[in-house]
């Protein structure tokens, strides 16, 4: 009889725990514009709302006017935000519910601000950023060629994908970076990072990062100019190309460095640099797992990054 009794408390258990499974991996469609990955969301189960995927911010925002519009709550007033080209006035605010797909969170914080300026697909406007303080929770595969996102809350358990290692610095991923063979350095994953669609890679690079990959290499000069939005203003940026970057193992080859003004954050000497989608969109399809601080590359694209198993070998091999 106890046989009988395990067995079918067994059959319940998992004819309950398949489905919810199935539920919780659903993937969702996003919107993919100048490298920007964009989400349909709801607060307060009031209204659909387009929000921007943003790694490099650790705090969610809402717009201003959005937040006016569903009455949220006031928090806090007279903070503001410091970003690439200067600092903004913000308020905090609390949010009810806040839904992503079938994944509820109640009692969020978030910021209000002018996201006016946040750049958005076609005529449409950006309501809110969805920054770490949510995405944090989640093992999240974005899979670029099919436009989906899928957020578990399961480890990812890779076999022979490729794996590269971060840190959470100030709620931001955060990874270990060589750069031409001559600088070793920390660069963030900024998916707020915008660019046009090119099949080259590009990252930037603090004024602090530059001067040192300079002085190894005095030959290097820029060779082009872009322009960019940031928190504060627009900002000019020198580009550069340059051999590699390594980041824990994984080489991009022959990638391009933009340059950052000592401006906004990157005033500071200890400003260090930032990759985006740009960058992960070249492998088609990978995991931020932030639940074990790793990305998994489901994919290689052999024309922008190898494998090096051994590093050593493969920088005295470049030497020769």
């Amino acid at each position: 009889m106890k046989g009988k009794t395990t067995f079918r408390i067994t059959l319940i258990f998992c004819l309950f725990f398949i489905p919810l499974q199935l539920l919780a991996q659903k993937p969702i469609n996003f919107i993919y514009h100048q490298s920007l990955i964009y989400l349909r969301v709801k607060v307060n189960e009031k209204k659909d709302l387009l929000f921007l995927m943003d790694t490099g911010a650790n705090i969610s925002s809402l717009d201003r006017a959005t937040a006016e519009l569903l009455k949220l709550q006031v928090i806090k007033e007279g903070d503001s935000v410091v970003g690439t080209a200067g600092t903004e006035a913000i308020r905090l605010c609390k949010t009810k519910t806040l839904q992503v797909g079938s994944i509820v969170v109640k009692g969020m914080n978030i910021n209000c601000r002018d996201l006016s300026r946040v750049i958005a697909p076609g005529t449409q406007k950006v309501n809110g950023i969805l920054g770490t303080d949510f995405l944090k929770k989640y093992a999240i595969t974005i899979d670029y060629g099919k436009k989906t996102i899928l957020f578990s809350k399961a480890k990812i358990k890779p076999s022979r994908e490729k794996i590269v290692h971060f840190e959470m610095a100030s709620g931001i991923p955060r990874f270990e970076a060589r750069i031409n063979d001559t600088l070793t350095t920390h660069l963030y994953f900024n998916s707020g990072v915008s660019l046009m669609r090119s099949p080259d890679v590009y990252v930037n690079v603090s004024h602090k990062q530059w001067s040192t990959i300079k002085n190894h290499d005095r030959y290097l000069t820029p060779y082009t100019n872009m322009e960019g939005d940031g928190v504060g203003g627009r900002v000019k940026l020198p580009v550069v190309k340059i051999r590699s970057i390594h980041l824990n193992g994984l080489e991009v080859v022959k990638p391009n460095i933009v340059i950052q003004p000592r401006e906004g954050y990157f005033k500071s000497d200890n400003a260090i640099g930032f990759f985006g989608n740009n960058l992960l969109e070249k492998y088609r399809k990978v995991t931020i797992d932030f639940l074990s601080n790793r990305v998994v590359m489901h994919t290689i694209n052999k024309k922008v990054a190898t494998h090096t198993i051994n590093k050593h070998l493969a920088m005295e091999t470049k030497k020769r």
